[in-house]
């Protein structure tokens, strides 16, 4: 339990439910994390508690949380906690004042947690299990909308097993003369089993093989494409019980290629989405998609917040098509980004969601307790223009967020656009999904901030909070005056940067030189830990014993394969194959940051491919062009020819299906990353405990290294996997590693582990490793004794470098 420090008169407490059987149970570890982080100071406490895919219940460590997936700790758990059947989950609920669902999809949004929680007369935030079920059911709520008058999408709903589907829907698509259709399930969250269609077979496809098949629900929706805007808003319940819609946030995106707004475009960092708050549209439709949102949440019996999604049709129309009584949660929600245009903070809007609760259950929540006086200011620096330029905005953010708990330091943000230049930013700025999202604000700050002035007034009167609000523009200067003020103004720069300048050493010198203090390496080992070829050869001249790196070959594209025939190709990947004694190759650019371009290559097509993306400067690589290759990998953007082919390292199978981990030994060889944790002033060089990393293709997608909800990572690794004494040997080899290396302050070292001979290959080093919400590098501090929370560990990084 994250405990109160107050008076325990005083402490509120709140359990916190997460999990579930959704396939959304990743992004309700990210909202009970906010949760968590947000809510919790000297007045409350939040103990987690999870379900499980079977619908176990167990009460969790607060260091659970920061998992990027269930999956990372659901098979341990019938092992090390005490599992809660439903009776003894609702007596030990009764040791709480207050419950806070988090759960996305089945269980959670349904009604099902919600009359669990009326069943045993446990007070909890958000809206009761009639409402639940109204909205969930999306079928039930267009038919309370229709009644009411509201215009809604025509539809069929679809059976499993009904013999007549094909005739309906066929007879659907001809009604209507529809060359584009939504098939989903009739009972869901927003994201998940949502799929464009162009003709009824497609239609009849989808449903039985993508929502039938795999048990999203038994019945399917049937409607047509709206080709209209899409948006989405949030509302809160006022003091006096009254919803308020918040300012609608605008959808845009191609739907082009049968692309919808689904589970991927949501919640994770991609150009091909953008967001707008205030949206694009006229006063006049704000405030007609304000009201009936307002309507409909007390026509559904909504409390506390919600979220809903529609459509503004190019006639002015407006259509409401989902509705969540749980929003998601994550750092750069909905949420968060529309309390933030009417000058709320993430711990302001749960609080509201809370206060909301409290009011109905005769509860008080204290107000938040101001910041403490004298904090060092720290300037967190993201962005830039490597391929890992949105990681770098995850890492900002997080860090930014992370630090506002501190009671040690006071951080701003300050975002390093493509063109070099250097923005003060306004909260708001820092909660979007690309870094391109920002550079549009910042050239357009004036008249976003103009029209905010005139919509958020009158939603914080009806909110209770002085009308006056006054947003502050970001303002820009060039890198070295940004340097000149740090140093004038003796604050700390903490860099959150991947890639590019700031890893290569540039940004370090630039520090160095300006005398500012900032986190992590060096200049010198920067520089060396970003050219992989050269990381690799100071390691093998260190001689670790049991220590190498990867066979490899360092090549310059396009000029080593200029007038490359198909024979040339094929004979350079025989070449291959008999210098790295493997099959299967490894290219990279050799030095990038650990995701710019990496792709696994299986013949000389494959390498010819490659080479022709690169030649013709595409910025990115599709899915699906390579094997394997489940999602869009982004070219390295350094402008470096040196490239790197090295040796294919099959790993042991380690699957986790659910609750069940399988492990199947192949040649033993275990992929694994391991944070250190050093300071050089003082020669000491220690490595944390390691992780195993899962990936669901051949490599670790961007997305599952650095993106909570995605991926799986073992921390500490199971003892059948490996032994505690094997976990030392491999600990102590890469302390000595990031001594030969130089690594100051922190990084996050790559490797293979072969489990049969104990030998470690070591890949990379990352002197600037990731540090977004669910990091692997916050689950080994968490795996440490006593735990070293992630505010806690990044007080301690600042704290090594003053």
């Amino acid at each position: 339990m994250v405990s109160c420090m107050s008076k325990p008169l005083s402490c509120l407490k709140i359990a916190v439910l997460c999990g579930g059987p959704s396939q959304e149970r990743g992004i309700s570890l990210n909202s009970a994390r906010s949760v968590i982080d947000h809510l919790t100071d000297e007045s409350v406490s939040v103990t987690p508690f999870y379900i499980d895919p079977h619908l176990n219940f167990y009460e969790l460590s607060r260091s659970q949380i920061y998992s990027n997936t269930p999956s990372d700790f659901d098979f341990k758990l019938a092992g090390t906690h005490q599992r809660l059947d439903e009776d003894s989950l609702g007596i030990r609920l009764k040791d709480f004042d207050l419950v806070f669902p988090a759960i996305h999809g089945a269980f959670g949004e349904d009604g099902t947690v919600q009359q669990l929680m009326d069943d045993y007369d446990l007070p909890y935030v958000g809206s009761p299990a009639e409402a639940c079920r109204k909205m969930f059911n999306k079928n039930r709520a267009a038919f309370l909308l229709r009644k009411a008058g509201f215009k809604t999408l025509p539809s069929i709903t679809l059976r499993e097993h009904n013999p007549h589907n094909r005739e309906m829907v066929e007879k659907f698509f001809a009604d209507h003369q529809l060359s584009r259709a939504i098939i989903k399930p009739s009972a869901g969250g927003s994201s998940i089993g949502v799929f464009s269609v162009t003709s009824a077979n497609e239609a009849l496809s989808k449903l039985q093989n993508n929502i039938f098949s795999k048990e999203i629900d038994s019945t399917g929706l049937l409607e047509p494409f709206c080709e209209g805007r899409e948006f989405t808003v949030i509302l809160l319940q006022n003091d006096e019980g009254e919803p308020v819609a918040l300012i609608p946030t605008e959808i845009s995106m191609s739907y082009e290629d049968n692309a919808i707004f689904d589970f991927r475009r949501k919640y994770l960092p991609t150009n091909m989405v953008s967001y707008h708050c205030p949206p694009r549209f006229t006063d006049q439709q704000i405030k007609e998609i304000q009201e009936s949102a307002e309507r409909i949440f007390k026509l559904l019996g909504m409390r506390d917040f919600a979220r809903l999604d529609g459509w503004l049709m190019p006639d002015g129309a407006i259509y409401f098509s989902d509705f969540n009584p749980i929003s998601g949660m994550e750092q750069n929600s909905f949420m968060f980004q529309q309390g933030a245009r009417i000058g709320l903070s993430h711990p302001d809007m749960i609080r509201m969601a809370v206060r909301s609760a409290c009011r109905r259950y005769d509860l008080s929540i204290h107000e938040l307790s101001p910041t403490a006086p004298s904090r060092k200011n720290v300037r967190v620096l993201f962005g830039g223009e490597s391929a890992e330029r949105q990681v770098s905005l995850m890492s900002g953010t997080n860090v930014w967020l992370k630090l506002r708990h501190s009671t040690k330091f006071n951080p701003t943000p300050y975002f390093l656009a493509p063109s070099g230049q250097v923005w003060s930013i306004p909260y708001m700025f820092c909660l979007f999904h690309t870094i391109e999202e920002i550079v549009e604000s910042c050239e357009h700050a004036k008249e976003i901030i103009s029209r905010l002035h005139h919509l958020a007034p009158t939603i914080r009167k009806r909110l209770g909070l002085p009308a006056a609000i006054t947003f502050l523009e970001p303002t820009p200067q060039d890198l070295p005056d940004f340097i000149a003020d740090s140093k004038k103004k003796n604050d700390f720069v903490f860099l959150a940067l991947h890639g590019g300048i700031g890893e290569d050493g540039t940004i370090q010198q630039m520090l160095e030189k300006g005398g500012v203090p900032y986190n992590g390496s060096g200049p010198a080992a920067s520089a060396l830990c970003m050219d992989k070829n050269a990381t690799g050869l100071a390691i093998l001249s260190a001689a670790i014993p049991k220590v190498t790196t990867a066979l490899k070959r360092t090549v310059r594209i396009p000029e080593d394969f200029a007038h490359f025939t198909d024979d040339d190709y094929a004979s350079f990947w025989d070449q291959l194959c008999t210098d790295l004694k493997t099959s299967s190759f490894i290219i990279k650019p050799q030095s990038d940051g650990c995701s710019a371009g990496v792709i696994r290559l299986r013949s000389a097509t494959d390498i010819k491919t490659y080479i022709t993306l690169l030649i013709d400067n595409a910025p990115f690589i599709p899915p699906g062009t390579f094997h394997g290759q489940k999602e869009l990998v982004e070219m390295s953007r350094s402008g470096s020819a040196s490239y790197l082919i090295e040796s294919f390292i099959e790993t042991d199978s380690i699957q986790i299906n659910h609750t069940e981990l399988s492990y199947q030994e192949k040649e033993g060889w275990i992929e694994l990353t391991i944070g250190v944790l050093t300071d050089i002033t003082k020669n000491e060089f220690y490595a944390l405990n390691p992780s195993i990393t899962v990936a669901e293709g051949d490599m670790l997608s961007l997305e599952e290294k650095f993106q909570g909800g995605t991926g799986i990572n073992i921390t500490p690794p199971p003892e059948t996997i490996l032994t505690q004494t094997q976990c030392d040997h491999l600990r102590g080899c890469i302390a000595r590693v990031a001594k030969v290396l130089g690594i100051d302050n922190y990084a996050r070292i790559d490797l293979f582990y072969n489990r049969k001979t104990n030998d470690l290959i070591v890949i990379e080093a990352n002197t600037l490793p990731a540090l977004t919400p669910a990091t692997v590098i916050y689950h080994q501090a968490l795996a440490e004794t006593p735990p070293l929370f992630p505010t806690d560990f990044l007080n301690q990084l600042i704290e090594r470098k003053i």
